[in-house]
């Protein structure tokens, strides 16, 4: 496991200072907790911290790696890839959508186990409050895994 969280670090590092030179107002990184309301079959958790970079020339595009534990045995990390799409004229409002995957690793009776048990499908409204830094996010997670799941979630954030 620790191979495999060294480059998660790496690749969050890499995000996080790919730009770190450039003068621009516009905030690329975020960080949020979301919190499942329906649970499923490959993790007994009820939350999820993540990272999430925005790229693209008017930044609508995010990249986002959780870490969505259960605290007993199992780490999964949801991996994704949302376009960000504004609603009305405030730019305060948007639908988040994408697609992407999740990767678990499970220690059980002293073996390790790796996988991707569901691809995921996220379909969000998303709230930015003005030039805070503040966010949140209400809708529909769709695991497609055995059984097929719309999971609702609720997440808060911060973008820096």
């Amino acid at each position: 496991m620790s191979n495999y969280l060294t480059v998660a670090g790496l690749c969050l590092l890499f995000l996080i200072t790919g730009q770190a030179y450039a003068q621009e107002d516009t905030p690329k990184n975020g960080v949020y907790l979301e919190t499942y309301l329906l649970r499923h079959d490959f993790n007994e958790g009820w939350i999820s911290i993540n990272y999430e970079r925005a790229f693209g020339k008017e930044l609508k595009n995010r990249f986002r790696i959780g870490i969505y534990p259960d605290f007993e045995t199992l780490i999964t990390l949801p991996i994704t890839y949302t376009r960000v799409s504004p609603i009305g004229a405030t730019g305060t409002s948007a639908i988040e959508w994408g697609g992407g995957f999740v990767f678990r690793y499970e220690r059980f009776q002293g073996n390790n186990y790796y996988d991707v048990p569901a691809v995921l499908f996220p379909v969000m409204y998303r709230y930015q409050a003005g030039d805070s830094g503040f966010f949140a996010r209400a809708g529909i997670n769709l695991w497609v895994s055995w059984p097929f799941l719309p999971a609702p979630s609720l997440s808060v954030g911060y973008r820096f």
